[in-house]
Parts: structure tokens; C-alpha cells; sequence
């Protein structure tokens, strides 16, 4: 996966840490940390990255004298339907955003499971910016080359803890390629920009078998954090006239960051969830 040197290693979301930093860059680094990196970095030129649809790119940071390479998403495409493998979706809407949103989730739930990302402009154009997880692969190279985890029992709490996060987030494109792997077998889950969708059912709820305690007790305390990030991270509607609100109601006027409809509210979901796994 191109340029293998250092690597994100599971620790408090308080402390994100690289197993070797390069210099300028703190030894144990804070996703705070990170996330002033890429916000605030110098840009290098950008390749573009040979797997995914919405043609993401990848480009070396410079910042404070320490590099770190990032993936760059600029994708917003909306569209009122589209032909998709399990049907027609209404209401198409594949966006940078998702990825920012998913990051910021997966923080207030201190899942450790997602690399920074950030919203930055990019060649004046909006743009997610995530952390590149080095020396890595895919699970779906995993699996083409038959390795197994050396500890099953770790690996089986990771992929239980991906099930919830895909489900929670209703994500119609998780599959094995935004599935990170690093050395030590720590799952990085990347790539959210088809997620949040408008439908309060869960998408595959057999999948939903078992839940880390710590993570399930997250889900029951955060509905008004949940809330406020899908608020601060909603897309731009082009044809708001034409889409379904979410079943989400306000004391008030909406926040004024919202340009439309409510999309892809989690609350509903995590309900399902929390009675899904207590059951």
C-alpha cells in the first residue's frame, strides 16, 4: 500500500499513538494532535489512489518539520435515485462529509477504531482529510491471502465492534477494502462517504449478535452528542423539496448549519441496537 514506515497503534482516543514518530512530531500523539496536522500542514502534490469509486487521492503533509502522508476525499455527488446492487435508493448522497461525521462519532463513543479525519479546502475545494494508516492491508487482501489473526478472540471483539459502527451509521458500502489491518492486528475502519442514510431500520440486524460492554454503554448515553454531529455535518440538499425528513424533532429552529432536510439520523438506530444486543 505504498510507502510502509510507521503505524497507528491502539491505545485511549486520548492518545492515539505512532510506534515511531519522525521528527517534530510528539512520540505518543493525541488524535488532537493529528488533526491539527492534517488541518494545518503544507500539501504536497497528490497521486491518485488505485482502489475506490469516488477517486480519492493521496498526498504527503509537511508540518512543523514532520511528514505524514493523508487521503483526500472531495466527492459530494447527489442524486434523487440511483441503480444500486440491492435496488433503486432514493435520495442518493455520496459525500465527503460521512467520513468527518463517522470520525467525530466514533470519537464520543471512544471507539478506536477510525483514523483522524478533518473537513479542510483543498485546491479551493472542500475535502475530508484522513490520517493514512501505514503499513497496512486490507482485510480483503487478508483474505486473498488466507492469514489468519493470531489472536481470534481479539479479532472476533474488533469485527463485532465494525458490525455496530456500520450499523449504527447505516453504511451501503462497508466491505473489506475499508477494512485497514496493521502489523500488530489492530482494525482501522475508513471511508463513510455512503453512509448516514435516511432509513431508521437497521440494515442487516441478524449481524448484531454481540457488543463490547463498554461500547454499548457509550450508545445508551449519547443521543444528544449523536445528534449534533450528524447536525454539523450534513450536506448540502439540492432538491430539498424532494427528500424525506428524518424522524428527529427540535425544541426549536434547527441549528443554523442545516441546508435541508435532516439526513441519516442515527437515534433510531441505536435504540434498535441497544434492544437488539440486550435482548
Amino acid at each position: 500500500m505504498g510507502r510502509l514506515t510507521w503505524f497507528l497503534r491502539p491505545v485511549a482516543l486520548a492518545g492515539l499513538a505512532l510506534v515511531s514518530s519522525p521528527p517534530g512530531l510528539p512520540q505518543t500523539s493525541t488524535c488532537s494532535d493529528m488533526e491539527d496536522f492534517l488541518r494545518n500542514g503544507q500539501i504536497g502534490a497528490q497521486h491518485g489512489i488505485p482502489v475506490g469509486v469516488t477517486l480519492p487521492s493521496r498526498a504527503t503533509i509537511e508540518y512543523k518539520g514532520a511528514q505524514h502522508d493523508a487521503a483526500i476525499q472531495t466527492v459530494d455527488v447527489f442524486k434523487e435515485k440511483r441503480q444500486t446492487t440491492h435496488g433503486i435508493e432514493m435520495n442518493f448522497h455520496d459525500s465527503w462529509k460521512y467520513n468527518v461525521a463517522g470520525y467525530e462519532l466514533a470519537k464520543i463513543l471512544e471507539l478506536n477504531m477510525v483514523p483522524p479525519y478533518v473537513e479542510r479546502s483543498v485546491n479551493g475545494q472542500k475535502a475530508s482529510l484522513s490520517w493514512w494508516v501505514n503499513d497496512a492491508m486490507t482485510d480483503a487482501e487478508r483474505v486473498k491471502q488466507k492469514l489468519e489473526p493470531p489472536d481470534l478472540e481479539s479479532w472476533n471483539k474488533q469485527m463485532l465492534a465494525t458490525e455496530v459502527f456500520h450499523q449504527l451509521i447505516y453504511d451501503t458500502d462497508a466491505n473489506r477494502t475499508n477494512l485497514l489491518i496493521t502489523k500488530d492486528w489492530q482494525i482501522w475502519m475508513i471511508d463513510f462517504t455512503r453512509a448516514f442514510r435516511t432509513n431508521k431500520n437497521l440494515q442487516e440486524p441478524k449481524n448484531l449478535v454481540r457488543c463490547d460492554r463498554k461500547l454499548l454503554a457509550k450508545l445508551r448515553t449519547v443521543d444528544k452528542d449523536v445528534e449534533q454531529i450528524v447536525l454539523a455535518h450534513q450536506p448540502i440538499d439540492p432538491f430539498p423539496v424532494h427528500r424525506p425528513t428524518a424522524a428527529v424533532q427540535f425544541s426549536g429552529d434547527p441549528p443554523p448549519s442545516v441546508t435541508g432536510p435532516l439526513e441519516g439520523h442515527p437515534l433510531d438506530r441505536i435504540t434498535q441496537i441497544n434492544v437488539r444486543i440486550s435482548a
